[in-house]
């Protein structure tokens, strides 16, 4: 056992044993404890033990291979061939004797005539001209006599083929074949008697005029028993001394028929050929002729000739309708020209072709079905998949469809790889599912099933055997075709589910299929496709379905087998390991303090895992003695320990350790039960005491079972040394326990009594660690520092020291101590350049004690900023910037950015402008956006400082335009940065926009001021006074109005700068306010300067003269005093509703008492100002407005002048 296990033991143990060594405290400070006086209920106990009814008992098998296969391939057997093989139309026997065709009559009646007739032969002269008469009469009724004999040999066929055939009876069979043979006996003692009567009247009257036909029936009668040399040399006699008579052709075709019928074709041909020398109308076999002719051909495999012949007859059929058998030889035609047709045509020309010659569309459909089947029997397998795709196409909604799909299936697979055939055998199985849906004859939706089914189990167990392979032939172990026969026998089991109700004509009946045959086939493959996972739960079904079944022995050992296989699959990686350790004591205890309430919670089992259990469970309880026996039960309680069964998993693990000590896994089992009463014990959410009590209890037992003697010591060195080293474990869970229950101090308080007095414990950098994170949590920061601060000095190497080097600075930083979390954070970037915070856990990251070289030395730079120790920020900035100007240059460039702020608060504008110059060259195209606007912005101002306000133009000219060329948008896209900043940034952006946009505004102001009220100089004449108005007042107030309306629509471009954020519309609300201000202000100049105007003496001291000159200046002023009223107005509107107030509000609040005391008051209270944060940079204040101010003074004087006159 690897080294590794101690530090699992230790783990397993701790929780138990803590309640124990704590005298209960940390028991009573967790969750409730269960007063249940059992760990484990007895019910579990009995439930865990018991075995499954109806399983065979069997002994245990070596190995750990599946049964043998004992699939046999379900052959179909060969179905009969369809379509005709020969001449299926025979001549009847009227027509071949050339008679006409009359009603049969009953034998007895027959047998009277025959009689009668015998009497008259005998009882008459030889010389009597009646006699050939008779004697032709009674040989007549003779032959009617054999069509009545021969109709009853005939018909004892179907009794014959019923018993001896089908039903196997002997004894009908030999009843039936005794009457066959005494009826045959009757029929040739008939003919005989016929030929003797035919005999007597040839010989006796060779001139009878009807001479011909008798020797036509006398050599027929010949001829029908077997007497062929008799017979010819009659027909000769007939051909030869009645060359004109009707039964020529008749005598003709008999010897046709013989050659044909002894199958010399050319003989036949000529003979048929002489029979059609006779004209239809005095020729009634000529159309039969012609028929046998197209077969003579076809035997001679002339197929072209062949299939000529058969057109022929249809030929002759439509020109001679009422020649004798011309309807039945034209349809007989119609079926058997396919089978020349076949050898010569085209399977894709012959619908069109049998459309030429059919009566119609539903028989020329027919006829190509025929010729599919052709092709189907003698194994032409493309032509016949051509002609039963051409057949599904044209009628889709045919009740044959089945038929057509299962034979094109066949012929597939008897031609195509299996991927074509799979896709056959998938269209079979969708018109299956279509005919049961209804619309089908029942018993078409029945044959089709049958079909479909017998298919399917074909061709799946032919792939099976083809694949595994039988004692004699080995297969190819072709795991694609392993699978493809097990789609098929799955398939078979849903479709088919009543399979053991069907019947199945076409398979061997022992090799009828079943469910319980099927699934154990269907298990097998899993098993050879080594597919555990299913092989399993498919054996388990096996045995549900038959349990004294001859597979459901196999089955059950071989779903052990699946289950077995699929465990070292899931779980032996890790079935040694507790769920809930590491590889490492401290890592196990920190992991476990994190853990989520449910973590323990039972998790259902899987059906996967069920099925594991139950064939685990019926190994243990019905095989007997085996090698694996405990194995199989370790691996049955580790299924329950993953799924949280830790009941159930106790009481395994517990028999496997002290009833199995000589396993290999006795000691793995010892550990897990243990790490199983641990949780039941303190971890679950009512953790029962009963369970550590027990953990407490099972100490000693295991101590002398794995550790009494010094041999047993060496055999478990990791667990005996584990179990002699468990106090100091128990110390490090007291403190994890109160940690966990949030007792914050004392759990930092037991890591420092740990580090104090129990060295030998060793992590102890561990501990301090622990204890400081501890102290941290219960808002010590003080001992958290002091802590750390040990743990640098004694462990300086430790990965934690350096941890907690920045983590001070956290400290430091979380008491405002600023300046001492500066030195921490520039003390771990200079050592700890490269800690980025990427290596950190997940853990540190969400506990906020992940160390970070960049967040720290910048915000080192923040805090040296806001000290004021200028010197000490710089340096940080350009540390930073050496480190990572090029892994992070924005970054960066937010550090550097951040410099500047200290020459802007020392007034020292030529470092303000070099400063931000030198950081818009090196990060103009990385720098944040809104920081280039502050840049410009900062310049701007500093050269206005400087009075060099060309200068500064250009730079808050390039403010603006960086604003309104999108850097709303160019914010919103940064990556990695935080909703709230995005919305900070913008602010940010905007008001340094609107600054600069104020400022470029204020450029229009001082062309405003420039503009000066015109002196009169013209006396007292009211012309003159006029003329003056007229001309140069008015052209005063055209051009100040005009720089006015400039500079207006300039300061109103500070009011339209805006943006949507989060469905807000944000401005510049320090700069809208100071903007309206001053466009107020302006307007209220002007008015003060048509009031500040001087007063010409000659008008001053002539009332009329003074008058018009006032009236005219008020005229002008009063809307000029309404727009500045508006103005200020919105200036204290909008600073109110932004609770905005600075000197641009107050300013406006002065002005609008100024115009109206009474209506606009000047309030009271004191606004606070806030003086202990860095003030708004760019304070809007940019122009002088002492002289405006004076100017008012004086406006206001020169009203209460006129007020008192």
């Amino acid at each position: 056992m690897h080294a590794l296990m101690k530090s699992k033991y230790a783990a397993s143990l701790l929780c138990g044993l803590l309640a124990v060594v704590m005298g209960g405290e940390a028991a009573a400070e967790q969750a409730p404890m269960s007063t249940a006086p059992m760990c484990i209920p007895e019910s579990t106990e009995r439930a865990i033990v018991a075995c499954p009814a109806g399983a065979r008992k069997a002994a245990a098998k070596e190995g750990g291979n599946a049964p043998v296969s004992r699939m046999k391939a379900a052959e179909p057997k060969k179905a009969k061939k369809q379509g005709p093989t020969g001449p299926s139309l025979q001549i009847d026997l009227s027509t071949r004797l050339g008679r006409e065709q009359t009603r049969a009559r009953a034998e007895n009646l027959l047998e009277r005539e025959i009689a009668i007739l015998q009497r008259l032969v005998k009882n008459s002269a030889d010389d009597d001209p009646r006699r050939p008469q008779v004697l032709l009469r009674l040989a007549e009724t003779q032959f009617e006599m054999q069509i009545a004999k021969n109709a009853k040999v005939r018909s004892f066929d179907d009794p014959i083929y019923e018993a001896c055939t089908r039903d196997k009876d002997k004894a009908r069979c030999k009843q039936a074949r005794d009457g066959q043979k005494a009826a045959q006996a009757d029929l040739d003692k008939i003919r005989e008697d016929s030929i003797r009567t035919y005999a007597t009247l040839v010989r006796d009257h060779p001139n009878f005029n009807r001479m011909d036909e008798v020797l036509f029936s006398l050599a027929f009668a010949l001829q029908e028993l077997d007497q062929f040399d008799k017979a010819r040399s009659v027909y000769r006699r007939l051909i030869k001394d009645y060359p004109r008579s009707r039964f020529v052709p008749n005598a003709y075709l008999s010897f046709a028929e013989f050659y044909f019928n002894d199958s010399d074709m050319d003989a036949a041909a000529k003979f048929y050929r002489k029979v059609l020398e006779f004209p239809p109308k005095r020729n009634s076999v000529y159309g039969y002729a012609l028929y046998k002719v197209a077969w003579v051909e076809y035997n001679r495999e002339r197929y072209r000739q062949s299939l000529q012949g058969f057109v022929d007859i249809l030929e002759f059929a439509r020109n001679n309708k009422y020649a004798n058998d011309a309807k039945n030889l034209a349809r007989q035609a119609r079926k058997e020209l396919v089978l020349p047709y076949s050898h010569y045509g085209s399977p894709g020309k012959a619908l069109d072709f049998f459309r030429r010659y059919s009566k119609s569309d539903a028989e020329a459909h027919e006829m190509l079905e025929n010729l599919g089947n052709l092709y189907y029997d003698t194994g032409q397998w493309p032509q016949a998949v051509t002609v039963y795709h051409k057949l599904m196409a044209d009628t889709p909604r045919s009740n044959s469809l089945c038929d057509w799909q299962t034979k094109v299936t066949n012929a597939v697979v008897s031609s195509r790889p299996k991927q074509d055939q799979i896709i056959e055998l998938k269209r079979l199985v969708d018109i299956y599912r279509n005919y049961k849906k209804g619309g089908k004859p029942v018993a078409k939706v029945e044959e089709c099933k049958v079909e479909t089914a017998t298919t399917m189990l074909w061709l799946g167990t032919s792939w099976h055997r083809e694949a595994v392979g039988t004692d004699a032939a080995p297969g190819t172990k072709n795991k694609k075709t392993m699978s493809q026969a097990a789609v098929l026998y799955r398939t078979l089991l849903k479709e088919f589910p009543d399979m053991e109700q069907m019947k199945f004509p076409n398979i061997d009946k022992r090799d009828w299929p079943t469910k319980y045959k099927l699934s154990y086939f269907y298990a097998e493959l899993l098993w050879k496709m080594e597919e555990w996972g299913q092989c399993g739960p498919a054996f388990d079904r096996v045995v549900e379905q038959n349990s004294q079944g001859e597979y459901t022995s196999d089955a059950a050992y071989a779903a052990v087998l699946c289950y077995n296989n699929l465990y070292q699959q899931q779980y032996v990686p890790r079935e040694t390991e507790s769920k809930f350790v590491s590889k490492s004591d401290q890592r196990a205890l920190k992991n476990a303090k994190a853990a989520p309430k449910n973590k323990f919670m039972p998790k259902k089992l899987t059906q996967l895992q069920e099925g594991m259990l139950e064939a685990f469970n019926r190994y243990v309880c019905y095989v007997d003695k085996a090698e694996d026996l405990s194995t199989i039960k370790y691996r049955r309680a580790r299924i329950y320990y993953e799924a949280n069964r830790f009941e159930e998993a106790a009481v395994l693990f517990r028999d496997i350790a002290f009833n199995h000590k000589d396993s290999d896994l006795a000691e793995y089992a010892a550990n897990l039960y243990l790490d199983c009463l641990n949780v039941l014990g303190t971890q679950i959410a009512e953790p029962r005491v009963a369970c550590v009590q027990e953990l407490s209890a099972a100490i000693d037992p295991m101590s002398a079972s794995f550790c009494g003697t010094e041999q047993l010591t060496d055999e478990h060195p990791d667990l005996c040394g584990t179990l002699g080293t468990l106090q100091c474990q128990v110390r490090r869970k007291e403190a994890e326990i109160y940690q966990k229950t949030q007792q914050f101090k004392k759990a930092a308080a037991t890591y420092v009594r740990i580090f104090r007095r129990h060295e030998e414990c060793g992590a102890m950098d561990e501990m301090l660690y622990n204890a400081a994170i501890n102290f941290e949590a219960a808002h010590l920061l003080g001992r958290a520092i002091q802590v750390r601060t040990v743990l640098i000095e004694r462990y300086p190497e430790s990965k934690l020291s350096k941890k907690a080097v920045y983590l001070i600075g956290q400290n430091f930083q979380a008491l405002a101590y600023y300046e001492q979390a500066a030195k921490y954070y520039e003390q771990f970037a200079r050592k700890f350049p490269g800690e980025d915070g990427k290596r950190c856990t997940a853990e540190d990251k969400e506990n906020g004690t992940c160390p970070n070289a960049i967040e720290g030395l910048e915000q080192a730079t923040f805090f040296r900023i806001g000290l004021g120790d200028d010197k000490a920020a710089m340096e940080d900035a350009d540390l930073f910037a050496r480190n990572y100007k090029r892994k992070l240059p924005r970054q960066t460039s937010q550090v550097m950015f951040s410099i500047g702020s200290i020459y802007e608060r020392q007034k020292r504008w030529f470092q303000v402008i070099s400063h931000y110059r030198d950081y818009l060259k090196k990060y103009g195209k990385v720098g944040m956006p809104h920081q280039l606007i502050q840049a410009n912005t900062a310049i701007g101002r500093a050269f206005w400082e400087l009075n060099k306000k060309s200068e500064a133009k250009k730079h808050f000219q390039a403010a603006v335009k960086s604003w309104t060329s999108g850097a709303p948008k160019r914010i919103r896209a940064l990556k990695n940065t935080s909703k709230d900043s995005k919305v900070l940034y913008i602010r940010q952006a905007l008001d340094s926009a609107a600054e600069s946009q104020f400022h470029l505004s204020e450029y229009k102001f001082a062309e405003f001021e420039k503009v000066a009220f015109p002196r009169y100089t013209g006396g007292k004449s009211m012309a003159r006074v006029k003329k003056w108005s007229d001309s140069q007042f008015k052209k005063w107030v055209t051009r100040k109005q005009g720089v006015l309306r400039s500079a207006e629509a300039a300061y109103a471009k500070v009011a339209k700068m805006s943006v949507n954020v989060n469905g807000i519309q944000m401005k510049s609300a320090p700069w809208q306010i100071a903007a309206a201000s001053r466009t107020g202000e302006m307007y209220r100049s002007f008015v003060d300067e048509f009031r500040d105007a001087p007063i010409p003496k000659e008008i001053e001291k002539d009332p009329g003269l003074f008058d018009i000159y006032v009236g005219a200046l008020d005229d002008v002023s009063e809307p000029l005093q309404r727009q500045a009223i508006d103005k200020f107005e919105f200036c204290l509107k909008t600073a109110t509703q932004v609770r905005w107030f600075n000197r641009w509000s107050r300013s406006c609040e002065q002005e609008l008492n100024g115009l109206n005391p009474r209506k606009y008051p000047v309030a009271a209270e004191l606004r606070g100002e806030p003086n202990y944060v860095k003030a708004t940079v760019g304070d809007p204040g940019a122009v002088d407005l002492g002289a405006i101010n004076q100017r008012r003074l004086n406006t206001k004087d020169a009203v209460a002048r006129r007020e008192e006159q």
